[in-house]
């Protein structure tokens, strides 16, 4: 058995940025990976890229967006804006690698259990004790396809690692939210048909938040072919999809029909990899873990901590990285405070913390935006 007092679950950003504010301390830990360090980002599609822009800018004291520690910049490591799946996970390696992290890859978690001062891991590689679990699992590895029948007739967006490469002259793409506009974006580039399927129309939008709405950059491509004839918006809900001979079915709620000879894509999100420890935690009514505001726990559980995209406070929604980065702090002080560290020492990592921006405890401050 590996004993730690700290055990990250998940090498993406959430995982690597957490530890990398741990190796600040004395607190020993270990991240731990089923594959490899950025994982997820390896997995992306060929012409998926980080929608929210990098820049270098640390030095006027604005961390790059997708920075996920102090004295880091993707754009400045690659010199470009919207990093592709490769490389950002090997900024994730290579951060990793200087900060000299412990990471265990290949290393994949089956099971957590309670135990007295703590939580056992079962994996492929052993178990593992700790007295705090930080999950930072993520969400890409885990694509949902929700409240369609017929899902087995379906391909998730993330499955299709070529989009150029379908065979077909013509799809329908379910969703219309980040992935489904960029793959057909994808499709229509490579004079394909689409019939984009989406409850509400595509560009609506009452909010500048990229969490609700198409990003800035993701709107660029959508303006582009939203008049294109290869491109046909339908507002509706898919209820199910069937198929008959080779030609799909996809029924809408309002009973207007689709066929199709191709699988529909489906571009209908993720959801946090949550099995091993699915009995640790209380769901909102949303479907997203319900946590502790001022520390990130699951709550009515003690030293388990959720790190990454999922994490949500109110109507608060955490799933980029500029965002989610800022609750680094605040689950690693919770756990220095536990362990009986010097105040004086907290309030210095704080402070520098709050500064790089990964220390966020007053929510109050992300309340109704002024948009002009």
């Amino acid at each position: 058995m590996t004993v730690a007092n700290v055990v990250i679950v998940g090498s993406g950003p959430a995982g690597i940025g957490v530890a990398s504010l741990l190796n600040q301390t004395d607190i020993d830990y270990i991240v731990i990976e089923k594959k490899d360090i950025g994982n997820s980002f390896l997995e992306w599609p060929e012409n998926m890229e980080m929608i929210t822009p990098s820049f270098p800018s640390n030095a006027f004291g604005q961390m790059d967006l997708n920075s996920i520690c102090e004295a880091s910049s993707p754009a400045y490591s690659f010199n470009k804006e919207h990093l592709n799946g490769k490389e950002y996970a090997k900024y994730l390696t290579a951060l990793a690698a200087y900060q000299g992290l412990v990471v265990k890859t290949n290393t994949e978690v089956s099971g957590v259990r309670k135990v007295n001062r703590g939580f056992v891991l079962e994996t492929n590689q052993g178990e593992y004790k700790c007295k705090y679990l930080i999950w930072a699992a993520g969400e890409f590895q885990n694509p949902q396809i929700n409240n369609i029948q017929g899902t087995q007739y379906c391909i998730h967006s993330s499955l299709i690692k070529k989009p150029a490469n379908l065979k077909g002259e013509e799809f329908i793409v379910i969703g219309g939210y980040e992935s489904g506009v960029q793959i057909a974006a994808e499709l229509i580039n490579n004079n394909k048909r689409v019939t984009l399927i989406n409850p509400v129309s595509v560009d609506q939008a009452d909010t500048s938040d990229p969490s609700v709405v198409l990003s800035p950059y993701t709107f660029v491509k959508y303006n582009k072919f939203k008049s294109s004839s290869n491109y046909t918006e339908i507002i509706g809900e898919v209820v199910s999809v069937t198929k008959e001979n080779d030609t799909y079915i996809v029924l809408l709620e309002d009973k207007t029909v689709f066929k199709t000879k191709h699988a529909p894509i489906c571009a209908t999100g993720f959801s946090l990899v949550q099995k091993p420890i699915e009995e640790l935690i209380t769901f909102r009514d949303d479907g997203y873990p319900l946590l502790n505001e001022d520390n990130d726990e699951f709550y009515d559980q003690d030293n388990i901590y959720l790190s990454g995209p999922s994490v949500r406070h109110g109507d608060h929604i955490f799933c980029f990285i500029y965002k989610f980065r800022q609750r680094f702090g605040v689950i690693v002080e919770d756990i220095l405070t536990k362990e009986m560290y010097s105040v004086t020492d907290i309030v210095s990592l704080v402070k520098n913390w709050k500064r790089n921006g990964f220390y966020l405890s007053d929510l109050s401050c992300c309340g109704e935006e002024c948009v002009c």
